[in-house]
């Protein structure tokens, strides 16, 4: 039986899930990294040393391959060896702000958002590799390499090779997308030494066999010739994990935040700014995203406030799934993205009165998330009609996929693993890599919307909209400016 163990680096922590050939999970592990050196940082051994506790906690059994994935959009940079010799600045930093304004008239000038599928943004990777040049040259003198991807430094440690993958590479700013591979006029534009980025290789490439000494760290075979898959960024494997493999398959991930995610071909790559590509696992597909903000999080801070324990969550909102309160949350706990960009934008209860109990607000907080996710969805896909595929944290709930299948007026799919879906898009990356066909049948749950609520959702969409409306008018005179009290 091949024995395939993923490495999904996320923002927090490591994830180590060993697969079957058919994709079935066998053990899985986890392992944080611990306090990060600053905000919008981390240190890359920090993911190494959690790769070993992982694997440790997977046990040393039989391995076959190894695949990873994890975040994108970030700038590592490391030694020959794949050491850091700076914290890895995270996607989220925006210290490549200020590059990317004075690069906006070259940039436009070069026809930039043809080139790349997107209009170049601050927190692509090479923006920030610009600032490093300028505000830590000796670190930047001292990296031998510039990796995109956190699974790229781990693909490094355990292979010597460096290497990224399409989906990795294509929140850069570096990348031709219609190419897949490195754009020499954005190269130029932005300065960046081309031969110290990694190799872009597709997902299911092999980038090499596992180390001697890297398999002595994690306490594996060190005999055994061990194929690592190159796999692929996050955004990308949780799309496949959502099984969105062809054109107008579209998924909703609920983790932290979320994001609304529609397959498409790769013919028409005129940039759009109402959605952010990525390049599919896939060639000739790309991944149409919308972000959300406040998806889970929403959930968690309402249960912290309300000290709902993990086992009353389901009963709560089944039991106010009864009679569903008309109460509504505006969820923008932390500003919004889309379908509008408004950073100062606050969240919201509307129709509060004494009869609301704790589970009816947080109700209302997660049907607010549904009314953000409907907004999203109505511009990326209007006329859509598939089933909405669900994966991450958030679809392990009982009650959740009904309520968004209400809301959003089209049935939802949850697979009875959603929170491995990630991890499962690069076991199918890995499964392609290494010619295996077989691959476990898809087990979901159909949830068809209500009809006896849909006079309700279209009330509480347009009140919704109103209340949108109003509160980013509204957001002025609550602002505190100085010392303010």
């Amino acid at each position: 039986m091949t024995r395939v163990l993923v490495l999904d680096v996320g923002t927090s922590a490591l994830k180590a899930v060993l697969f079957d050939g058919s994709g079935t999970v066998l053990a899985r592990s986890e392992a944080d990294y611990g306090p990060s050196p600053a905000p919008h940082r981390q240190d890359p051994e920090a993911w190494w040393q959690a790769a070993r506790r992982a694997v440790g906690g997977i046990g040393s059994e039989r391995i076959d391959a190894i695949a990873l994935s994890g975040t994108m959009e970030n700038l590592i940079a490391v030694d020959a060896a794949g050491l850091p010799v700076h914290d890895a600045i995270l996607y989220s930093d925006p210290c490549g702000a200020e590059t990317h304004a004075g690069l906006g008239p070259a940039l436009e000038a070069l026809g930039a958002g043809a080139i790349l599928g997107n209009a170049p943004e601050p927190l692509m990777t090479g923006f920030k590799l610009r600032w490093l040049a300028d505000a830590a040259p000796e670190a930047f003198a001292a990296a031998r390499w510039f990796l995109p991807g956190a699974k790229d430094a781990l693909v490094l440690r355990l292979t010597g090779r460096a290497a990224t993958d399409p989906v990795t590479a294509s929140t850069t700013g570096l990348m031709d997308m219609a190419a897949r591979d490195w754009s020499d006029a954005l190269i130029e534009t932005l300065a960046v030494p081309r031969a110290r980025l990694p190799d872009i290789l597709p997902a299911g490439a092999i980038v090499g066999p596992l180390g001697a000494e890297a398999a002595r760290a994690l306490g594996l075979a060190a005999s055994a010739a061990i194929p690592v898959i190159n796999g692929c960024g996050d955004g990308g494997a949780t799309t496949l994990g959502a099984r969105c493999r062809g054109a107008g398959d579209v998924s909703l991930y609920l983790g932290t935040t979320g994001w609304v995610a529609r397959v498409v071909d790769d013919r028409d790559l005129a940039p759009n700014p109402a959605v952010y590509r990525l390049a599919h696992p896939d060639p000739g597909l790309i991944v149409e995203i919308t972000p959300i903000l406040a998806a889970g999080a929403a959930g968690t801070w309402i249960r912290g406030i309300l000290d709902i324990p993990a086992e009353d969550r389901d009963r709560l909102l089944a039991e106010a799934d009864r009679h569903p309160p008309d109460l509504l949350f505006l969820p923008y706990l932390s500003g919004e993205r889309f379908p509008f960009f408004d950073a100062d934008v606050r969240a919201a209860f509307l129709g509060l009165d004494a009869t609301h109990r704790r589970g009816d607000l947080y109700y209302a907080v997660l049907e607010g998330v549904g009314h953000a996710i409907r907004a999203n969805l109505d511009r990326l896909d209007p006329n859509g009609v598939s089933p909405l595929r669900l994966a991450g944290g958030g679809a392990t709930s009982a009650v959740w996929p009904q309520m968004l299948a209400d809301l959003l007026d089209r049935p939802v799919s949850a697979p009875t693993d959603p929170e491995n879906a990630t991890a499962l898009g690069a076991f199918l990356v890995a499964a392609t890599g290494l010619g295996l066909t077989a691959e476990a049948a898809e087990t979901v749950s159909l949830t068809q919307p209500r009809n006896a609520r849909s006079a309700r959702t279209r009330r509480l969409t347009a009140a919704f909209e109103n209340a949108t409306n109003l509160t980013r008018d509204f957001r002025g005179p609550l602002a505190l400016t100085g010392g303010e009290a």
